[in-house]
């Protein structure tokens, strides 16, 4: 073997074409459509549940916690402006009140006071609602924004008059109830339920008809990057000691620790069917190793070391494993962009046939299927978020759980002994 190691790869040719073609073509279909399959499916998976998961947490933290919260002074949380990471810090108060709309209805709600101008200092907060009915305009004392399911509990809607209950006092004072009529001037939508059907905004200075329950402001910070919190923490402690601080992370740890539980036991659920297909390729090779010891023979004959014939086998399902992930990333990839079309393609398909069956059984069918019905699910869409990172692990997983499955079936070429084979075969 003077040609170097060029004969490897042109024999590793060779035996992929035979295997196309001849009786180890529906293994090898099955070993790609497997890899395929996997890849698919874990990216569509990651997509969605991304989807779902960064949607719920941009809600949570551009309207609700915020990325960090300081509370002390407010000229001191003023300061926090000028640190640099930040991108704006929004002043605002908050309590639980009980609001009664139409017909007696009454429901919790949490009241946020913001500053009046809040849409020019935070454009994500601006960015993160929907505008259903009216405007989100806090200028007026005595207008007061809703979310589209509070309204819907209530029975309310746009110039309609809200009766809002809250609790004022302090720890050196009694508690006792303050009541406003507060007129209602917009509904908005997020998409989060436990949002829409709680928050209500209102401006400072509607919140003090409310009595001294608003006064005291917390100080909602935004950062450039929402991830540095952690820095952040330990430099607004070095810069601002007088403030306490906490972040995203603190605020709403069972939540998110929820979401990454789930995330993980679903990529585990998926990879379990790399794990099967790994198996698929193993027995697989196994038997062209096998089936293929009279060449193997015959390459260690003329000179070929063990490790070289070996590689032959590599070779072969690196390719295996390259066109299933291959298929797969450009399946999984235009699945999830063309999700809601491919649910709503199902549900024809699904509904076609029962009303079929129910037009030869002579039945009535008058339930449509719905794979995601309003009606139970709070959602308009399918959301998808694709991450490259993410993408790239799946198609070298795929890659690597064929390959790797190849190189352990064909440590058997090491046990082979050429000369018996050639004796006996």
């Amino acid at each position: 073997m003077k040609l170097g190691n060029s004969w490897i790869s042109f024999i590793a040719s060779r035996f992929g074409a035979v295997d196309s073609t001849g009786r180890s073509a529906l293994t090898s279909a099955l070993s790609t459509a497997g890899i395929a399959f996997g890849v698919t499916a874990l990216i569509v998976i990651l997509s969605v549940m991304n989807g779902f998961q960064m949607g719920y947490i941009d809600a949570i933290m551009e309207v609700s916690s915020y990325h960090l919260r300081l509370t002390g002074d407010i000229k001191n949380i003023e300061k926090a402006e000028s640190l640099p990471g930040v991108r704006t810090v929004v002043p605002f108060s908050e309590n639980q009140v009980l609001v009664q709309g139409k017909h007696s209805r009454q429901h919790g709600a949490l009241l946020r006071a913001l500053p009046t101008d809040v849409f020019e200092k935070d454009t994500i907060f601006a960015n993160s609602f929907d505008i259903l009915y009216g405007s989100f305009s806090l200028e007026h004392n005595g207008s007061i924004v809703v979310g589209n399911e509070l309204a819907r509990l209530l029975g309310v809607s746009v110039g309609d008059t809200l009766s809002v209950v809250a609790v004022s006092g302090s720890s050196d004072t009694n508690l006792f109830p303050e009541n406003a009529e507060l007129n209602v001037i917009g509904i908005v939508r997020t998409g989060y339920y436990e949002i829409d059907s709680t928050f209500a905004f209102v401006s400072h200075g509607t919140a003090k008809l409310l009595g001294n329950g608003y006064l005291e402001l917390v100080g909602g910070i935004k950062l450039d990057d929402r991830n540095a919190d952690s820095q952040f923490l330990t430099r607004i402690g070095e810069a601002l000691p007088e403030l306490s601080a906490e972040s995203w992370r603190e605020y709403n740890r069972s939540f998110f620790g929820a979401l990454s539980v789930e995330k993980n036991m679903l990529m585990f659920l998926v990879i379990l069917i790399f794990l099967v297909v790994t198996v698929n390729i193993y027995h697989g090779m196994r038997r062209s190793v096998y089936e293929r010891r009279e060449e193997i023979s015959v390459l260690a004959a003329l000179g070929a070391s063990p490790r070289e014939i070996q590689h032959i086998f590599v070779i072969n399902g690196l390719g295996i494993g390259f066109f299933g992930a291959l298929i797969g990333l450009l399946c999984g990839l235009f699945i999830s962009a063309h999700i809601n079309e491919v649910f709503v393609c199902a549900e024809l398909l699904v509904n076609g046939i029962n009303h079929f069956i129910s037009a030869c059984t002579w039945r009535k069918n008058n339930n449509a299927f719905s794979l995601f019905s309003p009606e139970y699910f709070y959602m308009e869409a399918i959301p998808v978020r694709i991450f490259f990172i993410e993408v790239l692990f799946v198609f070298v997983f795929g890659l690597f759980s064929a390959t790797a499955a190849s190189w352990i079936a064909s440590r058997k070429i090491t046990a082979l002994k050429p000369a018996e084979v050639l004796r006996y075969e």
